[in-house]
């Protein structure tokens, strides 16, 4: 049933913008768990323009950790404003929104079976890290947009429903 996969490099283009004109100082990381948190990194007197700018509906991943953790750090960025992430950070962006949702395709970068094939990818560094090619290589299922936003709806319905059952 692999009939439907497609490299990610189909979808997915490299982007590198920069916060040159300083536009905050707001620095993220990224959690194992794939969502943006504050930075633990120092960042006294570290010129700040040198850091990437993130915005609304672009991804950022650290491809230096996955070997140590079995895990990509790789996250959507959904806030209105702007923030810096690492300049080692690969930053992206979906080529063409009308054939792959970028909410699907986070649920697909949260799946277990990703991780492990990053994993599987990581060179022989004592971290071992991910190359953009390799991420490039990756393929995953690439239904039709209808069939995404299908299963992107279902996938918040039943998130809601288990944060709200929580709350109870």
């Amino acid at each position: 049933m692999k009939s439907n996969y497609e490299p990610l490099s189909k979808h997915i283009r490299l982007v590198d913008y920069r916060n040159s004109e300083e536009v905050t100082s707001t620095v993220l990381g990224i959690s194992i768990d794939k969502e943006f948190m504050p930075s633990v990194a120092n960042v006294i007197g570290t010129d700040l323009s040198r850091y990437k700018l993130i915005s609304k509906g672009l991804f950022a991943c650290n491809p230096m950790h996955v070997g140590r953790d079995e895990r990509l750090p790789i996250a959507l960025y959904e806030k209105a404003n702007p923030a810096i992430v690492s300049p080692a950070y690969f930053m992206f962006e979906i080529i063409d929104h009308a054939i792959l949702n970028e909410e699907y395709l986070m649920m697909w970068f949260r799946r277990p079976e990703f991780d492990r094939i990053c994993w599987l990818h990581t060179d022989g560094s004592v971290r071992g890290g991910i190359t953009w090619d390799d991420i490039c290589r990756l393929e995953l299922p690439i239904p039709p947009i209808e069939k995404q936003l299908e299963i992107v709806n279902s996938y918040k319905a039943i998130t809601e429903r288990i944060a709200l059952k929580k709350k109870i």
